[in-house]
């Protein structure tokens, strides 16, 4: 039978009031703004780290804060120690004027903790306790969110130089389901990459990987819950719920940057029964997109090769710029 999502999804005011039961004070405060960035007040990188996200940061905000549209992002975090540093300055080196910064973490025993507290004074929240898993993490996260652009981070990605600027400007124009492309570091080789997104559209939901997560962002006020029984399509069933009738807008640019290790859902093959678990839920649950419609994935393969080989023009100029504003040389590339 169908799934019926009024019985099964959270109730994020219902944890919004947990918090606030608990002692929280709601709104929670937002990133602190300095016209001159915050690279000199943070804590100094480790020895050795150069460019983007250590000894750089996102050209500084002329227009008045005022002006920008508050953006809540949440990053959910477990035993990942080795990225999250890295993960926190890219959002706070964004230098955005109304930001709120949530990351929520799952009890780690790494140097997780540490690393938060070390942070803690730039973030707008920080919570270290076990929870029910990421799904559960993000939901807790956004439920205390004052945003009107959400986004989430997974701790072992990173935003690139002015992502969330590209993003407010792209809202102000009226758009609700906002798309970049994306940088995809492959921690083995240390090597990086560019990728266009696919053509998003309501149309081709079904179809995994249609925008990076890592790159995307959404209105508040159509934001919904995550599914909490979800363990690695988390994002890509949110969006069959999300994206239908917003209005969405791809920027061609990279906004964020996805870290491809050994230990990381996607390319872990530990976490195949994991994915397998998550699709029979899908399927269930959205009965209609997984209809054999072999005309509509032969339209979304011919869609997406037209709009890939379209985005990928000029790929090569964004890299080179990009390397120059994020300060890299074959030294200082995104690898932890």
């Amino acid at each position: 039978m169908p799934v019926t999502f009024q019985q099964i999804l959270p109730d994020l005011a219902e944890y919004r009031r947990d918090f606030a039961a608990r002692g929280l004070t709601l709104p929670l405060r937002r990133v602190p703004f300095r016209a001159d960035g915050l690279l000199a007040s943070l804590p100094p990188p480790p020895a050795g780290r150069q460019g983007w996200p250590w000894t750089s940061q996102t050209e500084l905000f002329a227009a008045p804060a005022e002006n920008w549209p508050r953006i809540t992002i949440v990053t959910p975090s477990f035993q990942q120690g080795d990225y999250l540093e890295e993960n926190l300055r890219s959002v706070l080196l964004q230098n955005y004027p109304r930001l709120e910064f949530i990351v929520m973490d799952g009890g780690s025993t790494d140097v997780s903790p540490a690393i938060i507290e070390r942070y803690r004074p730039w973030l707008s929240y920080a919570q270290m306790a076990r929870d029910r898993g990421q799904a559960h993490a993000i939901n807790l996260g956004f439920s205390l969110a004052d945003g009107k652009i959400f986004g989430w981070l997974n701790s072992d990605d990173f935003y690139l130089p002015g992502a969330l600027r590209r993003v407010a400007q792209t809202w102000k124009k009226g758009a609700e389901f906002i798309y970049g492309d994306s940088l995809e570091v492959e921690q083995a080789t240390v090597r990086w990459y560019y990728t266009a997104s696919n053509y998003a559209h309501a149309r081709y939901v079904k179809f995994p990987g249609l925008v990076p997560q890592h790159s995307t962002f959404w209105a508040a006020l159509r934001h919904q819950p995550l599914w909490e029984e979800q363990h690695c399509a988390i994002d890509y069933e949110l969006w069959i719920r999300l994206m239908p009738g917003l209005r969405c807008r791809h920027i061609a640019w990279p906004l964020g940057a996805a870290r491809h290790h050994g230990d990381s859902k996607t390319y872990n093959p530990a976490m195949k029964q994991r994915w397998d678990e998550d699709a029979v839920r899908n399927g269930l649950a959205h009965p209609d997109l997984y209809r054999p419609r072999s005309w509509l994935d032969l339209e979304y393969r011919l869609v997406q090769r037209f709009a890939g080989r379209w985005r990928m023009q000029g790929a090569m100029a964004r890299c080179a710029k990009l390397r120059r504003e994020c300060g890299w040389n074959e030294s200082s590339i995104p690898t932890a």
